[in-house]
């Protein structure tokens, strides 16, 4: 027998029975195995959690659904309306209000949305281009949708469309419509508020090209004389040899002194597309002022 002595632990081991060579040191009594325990001196928490209720949902905001129909429509006597009846809301609440809004519209366009709580309204825009339409709709317990949009397009019907507004009210500008080989002030030839309104064709002879066909006559659908305009001057099948001459006329007499010069827009559409558009200044009173010629044959339109 041989005595070994480890860390003051006496074995008896007998090296017949066993060889010291094969025994694992992390099996010695006393043996550092390597494993570190660190108290961190908090005490674990035992406690059972507290459940919470979850938060109640937000309530679902009505949605508002809109449209406007006819589109397009052709100015400046054809109704659109605009629909809101499809909207609806979510939460099972009844939709109470409606509320529309015009968020844009053509340069010079006077026309307005209606003002209610309808879901349904007629409109007649007096220009060309384009017109932003916006429904905004209320249930029941006073929750408010987000906004729906909707573009209605206002498109001439007439393959020649010359339309005229200006800046400042109670200044009476005029618009003219000249024929090829026409002249200015002319009843025969030259169209404008004193003979061509749908109320005096029957009484002035206002037969342009083909002679006893109206569809390349002229006439002054819109005349405005103390606001801003609209006018307008159309041709629903222009004749094809020639040139138009677009001119405006300061109405003698109806410039505020106060004023003294207004800013004039003249918009032309070939075919129900904008082929051109300016805007000057007109200081002289009963002042004529030529603006643009229209060649027809060509498609084309050169200022003056």
């Amino acid at each position: 027998m041989k005595s070994i002595l480890y860390t003051g632990v006496l074995f008896l081991i007998s090296c017949s029975d066993y060889d010291l060579k094969s025994m694992d040191k992390s099996e010695l009594p006393g043996r550092d195995t390597g494993t570190t325990v660190i108290d961190s001196g908090t005490i674990p928490d035992t406690s059972t959690p507290i459940e919470t209720a979850d938060p109640e949902p937000e309530p679902e905001l009505p949605i508002a659904i809109c449209d406007v129909d006819p589109n397009p429509v052709s100015p400046p006597f054809e109704s659109a309306t605009w629909v809101g009846n499809n909207s609806y809301d979510p939460s099972g609440g009844t939709i109470t209000d409606y509320s529309w809004e015009l968020l844009s519209l053509p340069g010079g366009s006077t026309s307005t949305m209606p003002v209610g709580t309808a879901n349904r309204y007629p409109f007649t825009p007096d220009m060309a281009g384009d017109y932003v339409g916006q429904l905004i709709v209320t249930n029941d317990v006073g929750d408010v949708s987000e906004p729906c949009q909707v573009t209605l397009s206002s498109t001439p019907a007439e393959n020649l469309w010359v339309e005229m507004y200006w800046e400042f009210p109670n200044d009476d500008m005029d618009l003219h419509l000249v024929s090829p080989g026409g002249t200015y002030n002319n009843y025969a030839t030259d169209c404008y508020y004193a003979n061509c309104t749908p109320e005096l064709e029957w009484f002035y002879d206002m037969d342009w090209g083909v002679s006893g066909y109206e569809g390349d006559d002229p006439s002054l659908d819109l005349d405005d004389i103390n606001n801003t305009g609209p006018e307008n001057i159309n041709i629903l099948d222009p004749q094809t040899d020639g040139v138009y001459t677009v001119i405006v006329h300061d109405y003698q007499g109806s410039t505020p002194d106060v004023y003294g010069a207004n800013q004039v827009t003249v918009n032309i559409y070939l075919n129900g597309t904008m082929a051109w558009t300016d805007t000057r200044v007109i200081s002289g009173d009963n002042t004529v002022n030529e603006f643009a010629e229209i060649d027809w044959s060509t498609g084309t339109v050169n200022s003056l």
